[in-house]
């Protein structure tokens, strides 16, 4: 069966799965992807909080402090909390913006060789709709995800600035390794505990984080190293492409965009530098299409330059594929 239905912690989700490779969704959780793996010996990519356990979103709460528990989440109109650039009176957005802890309708479908997660919600601050499709390919370990934007407003209702990220955060080990091999430098956003590099430095990629010349690789954190982590941007590139690679099993998680589409990819390297206040801090990674940077809208449209604008009857669509090829293919 293509599809079925299961629970994850307790909360009701979708399962779509090929000979190949399985992805879960949970609708209550902000269409949450919790589960991305490969059937047979296949380990799971989606990395999972074991100090913020799932649970549900909660009207004005903090994404880092309550719902930071791991998985593949969406975040629109921004990232980081931002006011809403030009808003009379004041609008304030919040942390990780507002899709994560929206109402979202879902359904399943089969189309052509695909079975596709169609699901949407609706702007509560910004008048928008947000639907992203999950469509797993039958016959491919190939998961497409397809994104679609309109302002929902009236002729006489506003444009409004916006950015988008895709939020998967990864399982990675020591000796993990991220190719990127059109991205040349970077732009740092969030640094901590790294006095080498500062907020706004733009740098070498992967060289001036620690990395060769061809790629970064997570490196080994021996019990009571000092950790660091820094959030960082950058062009993807004309390939489009990024890997992560597990060497001790060969098991790789590409993830391709088309760059006139979706032209930034922000990275969060997290080696056991940074956690929520109280919290011990985490040894993850996020690789993260986008379109524009940094993660706060109000630093996109003001420093960055990078925010896109959205008017009245305006649509707008993007696409990204993931890929988990099986590591004999390597």
């Amino acid at each position: 069966m293509p599809y079925r239905q299961t629970t994850v912690s307790g909360f009701a989700a979708i399962a779509l799965r090929n000979a190949e490779i399985e992805v879960v969704a949970v609708p209550s959780i902000g269409m949450k992807l919790t589960h991305l793996r490969r059937l047979r010996r296949g380990r799971e990519w989606l990395w999972r909080s074991d100090q913020i356990p799932l649970s549900l979103p909660k009207a004005g709460a903090s994404y880092v402090e309550t719902a930071d528990s791991g998985g593949w989440d969406e975040c629109f109109p921004t990232v980081g909390p931002s006011p809403l650039p030009g808003a009379e009176p004041p609008v304030r957005l919040p942390d990780h913006g507002e899709l994560w802890s929206a109402a979202w309708g879902a359904s399943v479908l089969e189309r052509g060789r695909e079975t596709v997660l169609a699901a949407s919600a609706r702007g509560t601050l910004l008048p928008y709709e947000f639907t992203r499709e999950a469509a797993l390919d039958l016959d491919e370990p190939v998961l497409r995800l397809r994104y679609h934007l309109r302002h929902t407003g009236g002729a006489g209702s506003a444009a409004f600035p916006w950015i988008w990220s895709s939020h998967p955060l990864l399982n990675v080990q020591a000796g993990t390794t991220l190719d990127l091999p059109t991205m040349r430098q970077v732009r740092i956003d969030q640094v901590h505990g790294r006095p080498d590099l500062d907020a706004d430095d733009t740098v070498a990629w992967p060289g001036a984080v620690g990395g060769t010349a061809e790629r970064f690789t997570c490196p080994e954190m021996p019990e009571g190293a000092v950790g660091w982590a820094v959030k960082l941007f950058g062009d993807v590139g004309e390939s489009g492409r990024m890997t992560v690679t597990d060497p001790r099993a060969g098991e790789r998680l590409e993830i391709a965009v088309r760059p006139a589409e979706v032209p930034q990819v922000g990275i969060w390297i997290n080696m056991r530098g940074w956690a929520p206040e109280g919290r011990t801090p985490y040894y993850n990674l996020a690789l993260e299409p986008c379109i524009g940077a940094p993660d706060s809208l109000a630093r996109a449209v003001e420093e960055w330059q990078t925010a896109q604008s959205l008017g009245p009857g305006e649509e707008r669509s993007w696409e990204l594929e993931v890929r988990l090829p099986d590591p004999e293919e390597a």
